[in-house]
């Protein structure tokens, strides 16, 4: 039986939001070379490629981005810059209550986290990202809200709140200090139903993340391969745990 492989990005291939480290992109380059792998992250897609490299992602056999909501797939022309040109194989919309972005600003201001940087919800293909301290934010106020939530648990609250209020969405933890939002099914699950269907049937499809313990945006994708025999999940804390990973049998 062959053997497929699906990456998260922040937390399991890279530090949140920062560009792998170089001799983990080394060793991962050599691993990929013979493998088929995606990666299946709640970024877009020039966010993966700006994190993990080209050369990362060219060598991938396709990238599903913004929570599976996004797939492409890089094609053989190349364009006048040198490099490959990628192909949007299917996209999803995302259907907003109109009183979502009010509400968002509303927990914004409630929120006793003191620093506040601008940007607090990005729309992205298939969903939004909401950010209590924003985008903005630089890496150290990044961090300083990622401990303060760690104690906190500001963002369990959040999602729990916002399941209740809005049925029609779901909404999970993503990245170190975000919320991913987005409509029921439109989670990283549907890489399976969407692409994975038949060759989880024939294949042992590996999944390697680090938000796998619910609500974490991997854990329904982490799930619906526990209920398949073909299906194996790995929880990592960070790069390194995934580069030990590539060490081992399963990833041989």
């Amino acid at each position: 039986m062959s053997s497929i492989y699906l990456f998260d990005v922040d937390g399991t291939l890279t530090v949140a939001k920062q560009k792998i480290d170089p001799v983990f992109q080394k060793q991962f380059l050599s691993w990929i070379a013979d493998k088929e792998a995606y990666i299946v992250s709640g970024g877009t897609f020039e966010r993966i490629m700006g994190q993990v490299g080209v050369d990362v992602v060219n060598k991938t056999a396709g990238v599903f981005a913004c929570m599976g909501n996004a797939f492409l797939q890089r094609t053989e022309l190349v364009n006048n810059t040198g490099f490959n040109e990628w192909e949007l194989i299917y996209k999803n919309k995302f259907i907003s209550p109109k009183n979502l972005t009010k509400r968002l600003d509303s927990i914004v201001a409630k929120s006793e986290f003191p620093v506040k940087t601008g940007r607090h919800h990005e729309m992205r293909t298939g969903m939004v990202n909401f950010s209590i301290v924003g985008r903005n934010a630089n890496q150290e106020q990044r961090r300083q809200y990622e401990l303060w939530d760690a104690e906190k648990e500001e963002r369990k609250e959040i999602v729990s709140k916002l399941k209740e209020k809005y049925k029609s969405l779901d909404f999970v933890i993503g990245g170190a200090v975000s919320i991913d939002i987005f409509n029921k099914g439109n989670d990283k699950a549907q890489v399976i139903e969407r692409y994975f269907k038949e060759a989880l049937k024939h294949n042992q499809i590996h999944f390697v993340g680090d938000r796998i313990p619910f609500p974490g945006n991997d854990y329904p994708l982490a799930q619906r391969l526990r209920e398949h025999p073909n299906g194996e999940i790995y929880e990592v804390e960070n790069w390194k745990d995934t580069a030990e990973l590539l060490k081992t049998e399963a990833f041989a």
